[in-house]
């Protein structure tokens, strides 16, 4: 036997779900500026945005980006003064994720140390690689930097533990330090895990603003990363997600250096044509096996990256290979003749 009908919880969700018309009168209150009040700011009723709180989410927070800029490089040296031995240390912009898609990815065995900060009452982490910090501790203790082959372990060992701490510790106070100029916080360690299933300082779904530290010794490269749930920094949402404004000469050096190298290090598919014709359809339609297409040579050969041409030089052969010899850039050749190189 067998009956139609609507439980109690379609019910609730049929009058849940919002119409086209509501979804329409939102959106153009939204594009109009209009706000609820929701709040006083020195004693004035400020406007809610009902973009704001997603803004947060999906934009970069340049802010955060030029602090983290500012303690790097001091971080680097004072970690080079404690392990005795060169390192490479480079920090990435800041990632905003789920905590639950972060936390799917730490690798198998890491450190996890958990702060309560302080004023806010919020936990933050900040996690290194395991493989990262076993080279740490065999480059601190005269070792090569290198990681032995073992087997999964449940904890750190005392020795590892000591060390732990003490790059961790030197890692949050140059961090905090350049986080004044947004917030004076201060980290109290709570306690130190392995396992991220007993780490929890956020719910799957709730966002967080990780940075991450790339940092190599002795050929193994890893991450540290430190991990501070979204709502915690509500309070300074608005200074963390200002445009980058006043940057200073060192700063702006060491992005064109860094934008350099990078650029520098790109891969370029480059492709030359050896000729082309034209060719009506039905002339392309009517060729067969043996027909001859008129050409002429070519005197010179381009280069192209993609769509864009690079260098011209001549074709030859080197070393039993076909070649190109190149004789100029595709610039200068513009630069002497622009009525040549115009569209």
């Amino acid at each position: 036997m067998s009956h139609t009908g609507t439980t109690d919880a379609d019910e609730a969700a049929a009058r849940a779900r919002i119409s086209d018309d509501e979804v329409d009168a939102l959106l153009e209150k939204v594009g109009s500026g209009a706000a609820v009040a929701t709040g006083t700011r020195n004693g004035a009723v400020r406007p809610y945005d009902l973009v704001a709180p997603d803004k947060i989410v999906r934009s970069r927070l340049p802010a955060f980006d030029r602090l983290n800029e500012r303690w790097v490089g001091e971080f680097q040296r004072k970690a080079v003064e404690l392990v005795r031995r060169p390192l490479e240390v480079n920090v990435r912009e800041v990632q905003l994720s789920a905590y639950g898609e972060w936390q799917a990815g730490i690798p198998a065995l890491s450190s996890l140390n958990i702060f309560v900060v302080k004023p806010w009452r919020r936990h933050a982490l900040v996690a290194i690689d395991g493989q990262l910090l076993f080279a740490l501790v065999d480059a601190y203790y005269g070792g090569a930097g290198r990681v032995a082959e073992s087997p999964r372990r449940d904890d750190l060992t005392p020795t590892e533990r000591r060390l732990n701490a003490m790059v961790v510790g030197l890692l949050l106070g140059h961090f905090k330090q350049a986080f004044e100029r947004i917030a004076v916080l201060e980290f109290e360690h709570e306690k130190t895990e392995v396992n991220p299933s007993y780490v929890q300082i956020a719910t799957p779904s709730e966002t967080v603003a990780i940075t991450r530290v790339e940092l190599s010794v002795s050929g193994v490269t890893g991450t540290i990363a430190i991990v501070l749930p979204m709502s915690m920094l509500e309070s300074v949402r608005e200074k963390l997600t200002e445009d980058v404004q006043d940057v200073g000469a060192e700063v702006k050096q060491r992005w064109y250096t860094t934008m350099r190298a990078r650029l520098e290090q790109t891969e370029l598919e480059l492709r030359s044509v050896f000729l082309s014709t034209e060719l009506t359809l039905r002339e392309l339609l009517q060729l067969k096996p043996g027909d001859i297409l008129p050409i002429e040579m070519p005197k010179t050969a381009t280069l192209f990256a993609g769509a864009q041409p690079l260098l011209t030089g001549k074709f030859g052969l080197s070393r039993g290979y076909n070649a190109i010899r190149i004789v100029e850039s595709v610039r200068e050749a513009c630069g002497r003749d622009k009525e040549k190189c115009s569209p």
